[in-house]
């Protein structure tokens, strides 16, 4: 089973080469890719030190361009599965193991780290490992809402970075991978594709360095932006097989279906 496990990274050197390190050392049979999404400091030569591919973006285009690049490695490279987590290291690899083995036994073809995959509405609010500022609380209750009504889907932790996925999943997320919201975004299109998707509760630690790039006012910005993008969503129909077009666009079988 090749497994990738890649990590989007943008001025983390301080945490990456350990994350990196934490990921060989407690999967020593996937292979880590680093994409690099125009840092301006030493990100990318650190991950190569701890064993990474690294993938390298020549400026910076955000966290749903540098999750699309290693969606395409992925498909490109012919994996049967993959799994993304942040570089900050709040995402432990014993976590990502269990999210792997979800997809791995067949159980779904999405599995999603969840902060508040829990079984009352106190405990899916406030979390018991994760205490966001009241702006992402905000928004989290917002899109959880809303993409749960628009899906008809339950869904706990709508933003989460921490994703396991199988074939199917790699195909679909190669093909198109939206720059902003990608999360969000991203679910959506999983329903209307019939994935079976899976949440599991995780562990989110602090930060190992760095400060958290999201102001209060970025965030009230986010949650605007986030909800045009799930109404849009919610609009669109199943698109047509852009597999074929990306990773082999002379042979595109126009009746293909994801």
């Amino acid at each position: 089973m090749r497994t990738l496990v890649f990590i989007p990274a943008w001025n983390e050197q301080e945490s990456v080469g350990d994350v990196v390190r934490d990921v060989r050392e407690r999967l020593p049979e996937v292979d880590v890719l680093v994409v690099d999404d125009g840092s301006t400091d030493r990100t990318a030569r650190r991950a190569r030190s701890a064993g990474a591919i690294v993938a390298i973006h020549p400026f910076n285009q955000g966290l749903g361009a540098a999750i699309h690049t290693g969606y395409l490695y992925a498909a490109r490279h012919d994996y049967e599965f993959c799994a993304h987590l942040d570089a900050d290291g709040q995402h432990p690899p014993d976590e990502l193991a269990r999210l792997l083995a979800a997809v791995w036994s067949g159980e779904c073809d999405l599995a999603l780290g969840s902060r508040y995959h829990a079984p009352t509405a106190e405990a899916l609010i406030e979390g018991e490992n994760y205490k966001p500022t009241w702006t992402r609380k905000l928004g989290m209750v917002l899109f959880r809402s809303l993409l749960t009504f628009t899906t008809r889907h339950r869904f706990t932790d709508t933003t989460s970075g921490f994703r396991a996925a199988n074939g199917h999943a790699i195909r679909l997320f190669s093909a198109r991978y939206q720059p902003d919201f990608a999360e969000l975004e991203s679910l959506q299109r999983a329903v209307r594709h019939g994935m079976r998707i899976k949440e599991l509760q995780v562990t989110m630690l602090p930060r190992q360095a760095g400060t958290s790039k999201i102001t209060p006012l970025a965030s009230a910005f986010f949650i605007f932006k986030g909800l045009l993008v799930v109404a849009m969503g919610s609009l669109r129909r199943k698109e047509a097989d852009l597999v074929r077009r990306v990773l082999h666009p002379g042979e595109v079988d126009s009746e293909a279906r994801l």
